[in-house]
């Protein structure tokens, strides 16, 4: 949902308030995160072809389990002062990328289900949440170290 900036570039450099709703776009994506539906509430103001925002940005953000990869959704919140420029003769703008943009930079892409989580297992993939007593047979590669691979 893009921002009208009428009002403010009717007034250039006078401060109003901003409260809106920015919809989810779900061709949106970075890697496996999704940012959803984005609540902006501070104020804005336009001048010479750019307008300022010192909003505080609170959202949904889906994305799996660092260790398990377990889909978890958490809230988020982050207060920030940005521009996004302005198309001559535009009627609004779309804030939404540079949002999406703020919040994929600024919240925490290690996020787990639980603070214990066991994660899975690096053989065969199980959940060792579910099964904290699985035991896989060894794997058939023989061992190697890393110094293997390079030459003497």
């Amino acid at each position: 949902m893009p921002l009208s900036v009428l009002e403010f570039l009717a007034h250039p450099g006078r401060r109003f308030p901003v409260e809106t709703v920015l919809a989810a776009a779900p061709d949106e994506t970075d890697d496996l995160r999704v940012v959803g539906e984005v609540r902006l509430d501070g104020e804005a103001f336009a001048q010479l072809g750019t307008l300022y925002l010192d909003v505080e940005m609170t959202a949904i953000i889906a994305q799996p389990c660092s260790r398990c990869a377990k889909p978890l959704e958490q809230p988020f919140a982050l207060r920030e002062s940005f521009t996004v420029s302005i198309p001559p003769a535009a009627d609004s703008v779309d804030v939404r990328p540079a949002v999406v943009s703020l919040i994929l930079t600024a919240h925490n892409p290690n996020v787990l289900c639980r603070p214990n989580c066991r994660g899975l297992c690096p053989t065969c993939g199980a959940d060792l949440n579910e099964d904290p007593l699985h035991a896989c047979a060894t794997c058939d590669r023989e061992s190697r170290r890393l110094g293997d691979f390079l030459p003497s």
